[in-house]
């Protein structure tokens, strides 16, 4: 199985928006996306996408598929965050063949398998309305 590693990878054709991203090498010029991009809310973790390669900078051209996952966002204060609620959310998210990213601190992002048996918005309400979020 090919290692992870970090692609620069651009999402714009000027070259502005330039992010290193977790990727795994799935063929030539396609890679698995291993963590959430910052600068592309359509790209998520999990999906297979085409790049092209110039001058070291891989441009992105398509998703090719689709994530197993579907994924979920929130904004948590730094009260939450750092919470043994959102600490056992994440356990359970794991144990039921889950991902989870916490971006900058306060954005939690939760990937769940698209079958789970989880109600991860149901969850969350309930832990976000703790901390009146």
């Amino acid at each position: 199985m090919p290692e992870t590693v970090g692609l620069h990878i651009c999402f714009d054709d000027q070259g502005r928006e330039i992010e290193v991203l977790d990727v795994t090498p799935v063929a030539q010029d396609k890679y698995r996306i291993e963590e959430t991009p910052i600068f592309n809310p359509c790209i998520t973790l999990g999906d297979i996408i085409r790049v092209t390669e110039k001058q070291g900078i891989s441009y992105y051209v398509e998703t090719v598929q689709k994530s197993a996952y579907r994924r979920y966002a929130w904004l948590l204060s730094k009260e939450a965050a750092g919470s043994p609620e959102i600490r056992d959310m994440k356990q359970r998210v794991k144990e039921n063949g889950g991902k989870w990213e916490q971006i900058f601190g306060g954005l939690l992002v939760i990937h769940m398998p698209k079958n789970t048996v989880i109600d991860t918005d149901a969850e969350m309400s309930r832990i976000l309305a703790k901390f009146e979020l």
